[in-house]
């Protein structure tokens, strides 16, 4: 099987790829050098899987029709765009053309080009707005959705707020859309929290990495909120998992043309404090932060009910936190520690 990744020099790229290729399979990656990191994944893959990664920007549709023409493949995984929530106020304009025109485009050429192709698309849980509408309980060290003790489902209404919210969600239901209409094998995956190795995060994006490296590197940060605010964890090794399971599936599954939510559920779940209390018995210090006002658009909780998934892909999550936290430090340790 052979895969094309867009945005493969990010996180989730890298590390699909890395597993792709341990496991006999062939990928062809793309990325735009954007993203912070993104020179380390490259050299990374190059040196350690012989892998090399296009130059790509899915923004420009004659530079994905050329490359979607001349790669024949079986599996799209379409990861590129802007993925900060901060810099989506800052330069909104970008945010659209590398999220909402980009996936287009990338859709437009999977159309012409390559229709018998799986085509996965990584969206995520902002495309439910900040679920301001929903009973909060404040606990000790968390907020708590009572009347979802299973996390949230599909079923949510989908509620676009602020531009990441809003150009992720035309992503996503343009996704869903090119099933019915043209009746493309494709999947949107609005993912949660997704963290492990090779992440070069940012105050903006990728929070427990960011968090895990300002503990090895004993700097002073700030946080957004009251730290109450909960999400559900999910090792990278799991989503690229889940990611298998689609590409696997035949193409008359009922998981085509769906939305999952993809998360690791209520017993992966931690707000931030209590992130900062696990790594603080590692560390053996305080976290050294200060707290400001809260995000706009925020989520207090997101706990993903990932049951739909276990019902279409027979997809669970299997790393524990506490084993995926583990990982995730050496890995920071390794590359940050002095």
């Amino acid at each position: 099987m052979k895969w094309l990744i867009t945005g493969g020099a990010g996180f989730i790229g890298t590390n699909t790829a890395a597993a792709l290729v341990d496991a006999g399979e062939k990928c062809v990656l793309a990325d735009n050098f954007y993203r912070l990191g993104a020179k380390y994944n490259r050299t990374y893959l190059r040196e350690r899987f012989h892998l090399e990664v296009d130059y790509l920007d899915v923004r420009f549709r004659e530079q994905v029709n050329a490359y979607w023409a001349a790669h024949d493949v079986d599996v799209i995984l379409h990861l590129a765009g802007q993925v900060s929530l901060v810099a989506s106020l800052r330069d909104p304009v970008y945010d659209f053309d590398a999220n909402a025109l980009g996936t287009l485009n990338v859709l437009e050429a999977t159309r012409r080009f390559r229709p018998d192709a799986r085509l996965i698309y990584a969206s995520t849980n902002k495309v439910y707005g900040d679920l301001r509408t929903l009973r909060v309980n404040e606990a000790e060290t968390r907020y708590v959705l009572p009347d979802y003790p299973e996390g949230l489902s599909e079923d949510l209404p989908l509620e676009l707020h602020g531009a990441y919210s809003c150009s992720k969600g035309t992503a996503d239901q343009y996704v869903l859309d090119y099933h019915r209409v043209y009746d493309l094998s494709t999947v949107a995956l609005r993912q949660s929290s997704i963290y492990g190795g090779l992440q070069y995060a940012s105050e903006d994006q990728g929070w427990v990495a960011y968090f895990v490296q300002m503990g090895v590197e004993r700097r002073p940060f700030r946080i957004s909120g009251t730290g109450k605010q909960v999400r559900d964890l999910l090792h990278i090794s799991d989503l690229i998992q889940c990611y298998r399971a689609i590409a696997q599936a035949p193409r008359e599954s009922l998981a085509f043309g769906q939305a999952f939510n993809i998360g690791g559920g209520p017993e992966a779940s931690l707000s931030v404090v209590e992130l900062f209390s696990k790594l603080e018995s590692e560390y053996g210090f305080p976290m050294q932060h200060t707290a400001g006002p809260a995000r706009m658009g925020d989520q207090k909780v997101f706990i993903a009910d990932t049951r739909k998934a276990r019902q279409h892909l027979g997809w669970q999550p299997l790393v524990s936190v506490a084993a995926g936290l583990d990982e995730l430090v050496e890995w920071s340790r390794a590359r940050w520690a002095a």
